[in-house]
């Protein structure tokens, strides 16, 4: 007998008031997860000083400590990628020292460069020019850099000029003024190097720049995803998914970026819905992966994919956390539009427990952990936070400007009604 929608979706909300006589969710545990995965010995979760092995190895260890079960050896799958890193990041102009991370950024292809220049400034009338890129070459050739000035990447006359400028001077040197700085992770090296400056720290009259980057390619370095694993009750064979990556940027030099919000929230989010998942069993095992190299290009997802330790044909819903920090201006949840009943049984969810502000509906993207299982035809969600916390691949993004608040409570119910209520189908 089929059950009608209505009916099944009130029997879940009288089991989610069952549920939620024990809540278990602990967001001061949270954030002392997020300060420890934060501590400046895990070098931003990135690949100088292993840091990626480190924070892969605390999380290893929370799930030994919580009592999941292995679903590897030590609970660690590992895989190999190529990866570019920066020892050294130093930039000075005209003797004045620059913070990386917040007045510069060495772009996460670039090369290694260790000199001393006098500056070519590119205004915006002259990157107008059809002669700019000879004029930047004749420029380079004299031991110049040129700094280009900020352009409207849809004018398509700017745009050919720039591209022109590096095309012909490959190898070299350029400056870029941006607005504003993200970082990122790249996993190949360039012949030449790129420096974003902030536009508002550049004295358009200034002489001389100082430039010393020590980048470091690194190929076939191993890194590893998390994994672990609570045994259904009813049918042990076949798995939810929960995940999030655990990775960050890593190191520029002297700049760390901790990724407090990004992800190190998600990966808090995971082990408490370990630690309740454990005391709480459901119908379907449920696993838990926390996965490495996001930021470098969802690599560890790729590879978990490639070669699951739950078969694919046995995963019946992957709920991917990241961003997971804030709330107050709801949530938003990719492949919604894909997964329409599954959607909408999550907000009849929020909306009977007025958890967040709003829940917005979006459709795929390859922007998370979540996109390989969807491209192998796995149903899944993944879910990100709103609101006022801003910071963004950025070392502000640390666990000093990220304080958890009443709707990590909140998010964490609704994720766990959501779970639930798919456990009980």
């Amino acid at each position: 007998m089929i059950i009608p929608i209505t009916i099944r979706l009130h029997v879940i909300i009288l089991l989610l008031l069952i549920a939620n006589v024990t809540i278990a969710q602990n967001r001061k545990e949270a954030q002392r997860r997020i300060d420890r995965l934060c501590a400046d010995d895990f070098s931003g979760r990135g690949y100088i000083n292993q840091g990626d092995s480190l924070a892969a190895n605390y999380i290893a260890s929370e799930f030994e400590s919580i009592g999941l079960e292995n679903l590897s050896n030590r609970y660690l799958q590992s895989f190999n990628m190529s990866v570019n890193t920066f020892n050294v990041a130093e930039c000075a102009i005209d003797g004045k020292v620059l913070v990386p991370g917040y007045d510069f950024l060495v772009a996460p292809n670039s090369g290694s460069v260790k000199q001393d220049f006098e500056i070519f400034y590119i205004s915006p009338m002259l990157l107008k020019s059809p002669k700019i890129a000879k004029k930047v070459k004749k420029a380079i050739k004299k031991g110049m850099v040129p700094v280009i000035s900020q352009y409207d990447k849809k004018n398509e006359i700017l745009t050919a000029n720039v591209e022109e400028i590096r095309n012909c001077n490959e190898g070299a040197t350029l400056i870029f003024l941006k607005e504003s700085l993200i970082w990122s992770v790249a996993m190949s090296q360039a012949k030449g190097e790129e420096i974003w400056l902030v536009d508002s720290i550049f004295n358009r009259f200034s002489k001389k720049l100082s430039i010393n980057v020590s980048a470091k390619f690194i190929e076939n370095y191993q890194s590893q995803n998390v994994l672990g694993y609570s045994k259904g009750t009813l049918y042990p064979d076949s798995f939810i998914v929960f995940c999030g990556h655990y990775d960050h940027l890593g190191k520029m030099g002297e700049a760390t970026f901790y990724g407090a919000n990004d992800n190190a929230s998600g990966i808090a989010m995971l082990l408490d819905m370990a630690s309740y998942f454990v005391k709480h069993p459901q119908n379907y095992s449920i696993a838990f992966i926390a996965f490495g190299a996001e930021e470098a290009g969802l690599v560890g997802s790729y590879n978990y994919v490639k070669k699951p330790l739950v078969p694919l044909k046995k995963t019946k819903f992957v709920f991917n956390m990241d961003l997971m920090g804030s709330g107050e201006e709801g949530a938003t949840i990719v492949n919604g539009t894909v997964f329409k009943e599954e959607f909408d049984e999550l907000v009849f969810i929020n909306t009977a427990n007025e958890y967040l502000p709003k829940i917005k509906s979006r459709g795929k993207a390859a922007n998370s952990d979540h996109y390989f299982f969807t491209e192998a035809g796995v149903h899944s969600f993944f879910i990100y936070l709103l609101g006022e916390y801003k910071h963004y691949h950025i070392p502000a993004d640390n666990p000093e400007n990220l304080i958890l608040g009443e709707y990590y409570d909140k998010s964490f119910l609704l994720i766990r009604d959501f779970i639930i209520s798919q456990s009980n189908k």
